[in-house]
């Protein structure tokens, strides 16, 4: 075989080997990228299912208070213990934000509640400091 071939051959071969490679590397990126966004799903669905946990308690909460606007004594801690239970869905919905920032690798502005870059200083947003 001419040497001119042969190289030619052997430049297509590798260059066939290092497309190979590529394609593989990026099927792996897209993947796990796919992986993130299921995980990111389920954990927005959890901070819904936690805000609705939330919002019934927070019915509950003013059903409380209502009542005892009209005389009607409620349990014996009830209200604390609303009050509670509260704190740690609210604790909970920040430490699954927190997840998710980090699967984007982002941080909420505690000003705006926009997501910026893990190595921002300043929202983009609203300019304040992080």
């Amino acid at each position: 075989m001419d040497d001119r071939v042969r190289e030619l051959l052997e430049r297509v071969r590798s260059t066939a080997v290092d497309l190979g490679e590529a394609a593989g590397t990026t099927a792996r990126s897209a993947g796990k990228y796919a992986g993130q966004m299921v995980d990111i799903a389920k954990l927005n669905m959890k901070i819904f299912d936690l805000k609705s946990e939330i919002a019934d308690l927070l019915k509950d909460v003013g059903q409380v208070v209502y009542d005892t606007h009209h005389g009607r004594e409620a349990g014996e801690g009830a209200l604390d213990a609303l009050l509670a239970q509260l704190d740690e869905k609210n604790a909970a919905v920040d430490e699954v934000k927190e997840r998710i920032a980090v699967l984007r690798n982002a941080k909420e502005c505690p000003s705006c509640g926009n997501m910026c870059g893990r190595d921002d200083h300043f929202c983009k947003e609203c300019g304040a400091q992080l």
